[in-house]
């Protein structure tokens, strides 16, 4: 995998905005880590405690067993889930197709010891900050908007956002100033939930979403707009290979954008990967770029000393 890390100019100020956002994105993923870590222990705890017959027999014949783990899983999932009913029929309708839950009174007696066991679980348990930062589509919530920008997956997401946001951001920050960039990176979370909740408009399934990706795409897309030839530094890192190079700015924005349109024509790629948000923070970057920086590129000139 490589990794773009640094434009290779000059910045002749410190990007203050950008490192703050990176510190923000890092320590709001703490704190999720800390909020799923107390989320499991209580499963846990509740796992451990729960005997009742009916509940643990539904356990067995839906989720294969009652070991402790398989029951802390089974909870999470519930507890992760949209609709937790839903969520609920559809692992019975599972088990009555592998483990023989055939009878349909059998699989509701099943069905409700279950949900009972869950939501009693769920009065007690912490609440989930992951879910309460993340984007439901359907809400059109600006403030969640903002908060799901922030909030990242995992490490390996936050970290991968992080590297691609520094590597372009900074020198946005430097070229606009500080207020105007403020804007810009809240008129691309704005922009790119909406047009998230716009393609989800049909889909009675899509789930929330969380994640920088398309703040940084559109910083790419301002980036080449306003210098395409400034040359990125990207490390370049296959198990015992790591090695250092530079591609053009315009270079590395097609073949991202590229590959994010080859996956959405396609459907060939990771799943859990907001590709409408990739691309339209592409558009909306590229937009903001034309729309109120068109006569301004020669700051890019002007601030903005290339080096070789």
């Amino acid at each position: 995998m490589f990794f773009p890390y640094r434009a290779r100019i000059s910045l002749h100020r410190f990007p203050v905005l950008t490192v703050l956002v990176c510190l923000l994105c890092i320590g709001v993923f703490i704190a999720q880590s800390d909020s799923q870590r107390a989320l499991y222990q209580s499963a846990a705890e509740y796992c451990e405690r729960e005997d009742g017959r009916a509940f643990l027999q539904a356990l067995r014949r839906v989720a294969g067993s009652a070991e402790p783990g398989v029951c802390v899983a089974f909870l999470l999932t519930l507890h992760h889930a949209n609709d937790d009913k839903a969520a609920l029929a559809q692992l019975v309708q599972r088990a009555g197709r592998t483990r023989g839950v055939a009878d349909a009174r059998l699989a509701t007696y099943y069905e409700q010891a279950l949900l009972d066991a869950y939501r009693t679980f769920r009065r007690s348990a912490p609440s989930n900050l992951t879910a309460r930062l993340s984007y439901p589509p359907d809400s059109w919530n600006p403030m969640r908007m903002l908060s799901a920008a922030v909030a990242h997956a995992s490490w390996g997401h936050l970290i991968g956002n992080l590297f691609f946001f520094y590597a372009f951001a900074a020198t946005i920050e430097i070229l606009i100033g500080p207020f105007l960039y403020l804007g810009v990176l809240i008129a691309l979370a704005l922009g790119t939930h909406s047009v998230y909740s716009l393609a989800m408009l049909q889909n009675v399934e899509a789930l929330p979403t969380v994640g920088l990706s398309g703040v940084v795409m559109g910083m790419i897309a301002l980036f080449v707009f306003f210098i395409p030839w400034a040359r990125i530094s990207c490390v370049l890192w296959l198990i015992v290979l790591f090695k250092r190079f530079a591609v053009p700015a315009w270079l590395l924005a097609a073949w991202y954008i590229g590959w994010d349109v080859y996956v959405q024509i396609t459907g060939d790629g990771p799943a859990g990967v907001n590709l409408v948000a990739h691309l339209s923070g592409a558009a909306i970057g590229f937009l903001l770029g034309v729309t109120f920086f068109r006569q301004k590129r020669h700051w890019a000139r002007e601030l903005v000393e290339e080096r070789g």
